[in-house]
């Protein structure tokens, strides 16, 4: 009796066993599918792709707000060094994650591999998170749908915080 047992248990094991290969293949397979090839990161300026420091740019009033030039300052991170900025340019999206073909590349555990979005509009800049793991967060608050930011908007994607500036 206890030889049969132990066969069940054995065959119980492997089948258990061959379930979480298929989870984890599977789960790879989805991840590489949703990581769309982009274009070299566009939208962002030569000194933005190599963390060069940008002077932080004077207040607008609201109205001049939508046609300055949006910028994103790295106040915090562990993987870009902190007064780096990227700026953005009108109708380009920039994209934000973990993967190697993102415009702005964070490798961090807490960021996804397709994190989140950054477009200017006519209105402004928006943020938009692309269902990732963790979430974004603007001003300490958690996002589910696109958000139009101000000047002095602290946004956090992972474990990196950018403040948004305008000029």
């Amino acid at each position: 009796m206890l030889q049969i047992v132990l066969l069940v248990g054995k065959f119980v094991f492997l089948i258990i066993l061959y379930l979480f290969l298929y989870r984890v293949i599977r789960s790879t397979a989805r991840e590489l599918r949703s990581a769309a090839p982009a274009p070299a990161k566009r939208g962002l300026s030569a000194s933005a792709q190599y963390g060069a420091v940008q002077q932080a740019p004077p207040a607008l009033p609201a109205g001049a707000v939508a046609a300055g030039i949006w910028t994103l300052v790295v106040e915090k991170s562990a993987v870009l060094p902190a007064g780096g900025a990227f700026a953005l340019s009108a109708g380009v999206p920039a994209l934000v994650g973990r993967s190697q073909d993102m415009d702005i590349h964070l490798e961090d555990t807490f960021v996804s591999s397709k994190h989140a979005l950054f477009e200017v509009t006519p209105a402004g800049l928006v943020v938009e998170d692309l269902v990732s793991t963790n979430g974004t967060q603007v001003n300490g608050s958690d996002i589910s749908s696109p958000t139009q930011l101000m000047p002095g908007d602290r946004v956090e994607v992972g474990d990196t915080v950018f403040r948004v500036k305008v000029r």
